[in-house]
């Protein structure tokens, strides 16, 4: 008996040092072309952000996104477009019309999305060049992106900002577009 219960209890110890890590995926870019994962790994960590055209906070946090990808040369933001298959030409026409400086992917078949249980967009994972996922996040409010930038510091081994309020780690609401429909 003591035997499996230190077994368990080292099973559950490595279970929990092992991060999870981002499923292999391939999707096609705002041209067409097919994207894989490895490929946005190469020149460091990626945030990735799930949204779709109809999402109010997804379009409000694309702003912030874009702000991080203009500062951060190593870091690689991508947005993935859940949008069904009808929706897709609209979603395209939004991004070219604010002329983003990320990377524009669709699945609107939703295979990644479901792989990561992604249900309301906004939803933002970062993983580091390993392709481990350091942080999730579900929704959207002003201010949330601090918290991505933190993590995107810390990953690249960079000082913390300094900031004049106390540091949160989480927003105090959010706004997954579940309720935006």
């Amino acid at each position: 008996m003591r035997k499996i219960v230190l077994v368990l209890i080292v099973l559950i110890s490595i279970s929990w040092l092992m991060a999870e890590t981002m499923p292999d995926f391939k999707l096609p870019d705002i041209n067409g072309k097919e994207i894989k994962l490895n490929d946005l790994l190469n020149k460091g960590p990626v945030l990735i952000d799930f949204w779709a055209s109809w999402c109010v906070p997804c379009k409000k946090g694309m702003v912030a996104l874009n702000q991080l990808a203009e500062k951060y040369d190593s870091l690689t933001v991508v947005v993935i477009s859940i949008d069904a298959p009808k929706d897709v030409p609209k979603a395209k026409t939004y991004l070219k019309s604010n002329n983003y400086k990320f990377v524009s992917l669709f699945d609107s078949e939703k295979k990644l999305a479901k792989k990561l249980n992604v249900v309301n967009p906004p939803r933002t994972i970062i993983i580091d060049k390993a392709g481990n996922i350091m942080l999730s996040h579900e929704g959207y409010v002003p201010g949330t992106e601090n918290i991505y930038e933190t993590k995107i510091r810390e990953i690249l081994s960079l000082p913390a900002l300094e900031t004049t309020a106390p540091e949160s780690t989480e927003p105090k609401e959010t706004t997954p577009c579940g309720e935006c429909k």
